[in-house]
């Protein structure tokens, strides 16, 4: 674990904080009384990059008019992403890895295409003109 969140005003902080640095909090970490967000668990998959086929898991923070607050991560909890909630899915983890497994072997197919190509290109010899 890198850090922590402070559950009362949401402040990132590291994890040797006794008090949290923005409301002064004392720092429980265990029990019925924990105090600070230490993981997220995603409840959403979002799409950010108009064009492409990545989904990212997130946790929806707050829901506005026309957009949701998210964070991927935890360190974003404190200042989560702005997404259109067209962009916002239900958590589907089954779907995700399926995503996921075919952009590895996209990824691991044009490396191979890649390789061959140049494997035939260090096979052209130079044009030389004879008379």
């Amino acid at each position: 674990m890198e850090g922590m969140i402070c559950s009362n005003c949401h402040t990132w902080m590291t994890t040797q904080a006794k008090n949290c640095p923005d409301c002064n909090a004392d720092i429980v970490m265990d029990g019925e009384c924990k105090n600070v967000i230490d993981r997220i668990q995603p409840n959403c998959l979002i799409y950010r990059y108009d064009g492409s086929d990545l989904l990212e898991p997130g946790v929806v923070i707050k829901q506005l008019k026309v957009n949701m607050k998210v964070a991927t991560k935890l360190r974003e909890y404190s200042a989560p992403l702005l997404v259109p909630k067209h962009k916002v899915y239900a958590f589907n983890q089954n779907l995700l890895s399926s995503i996921q497994g075919l952009r590895n072997e996209r990824t691991a197919t044009m490396v191979r295409f890649d390789q061959l190509i140049k494997s035939h290109w260090q096979n052209l010899e130079p044009y030389q003109h004879s008379e």
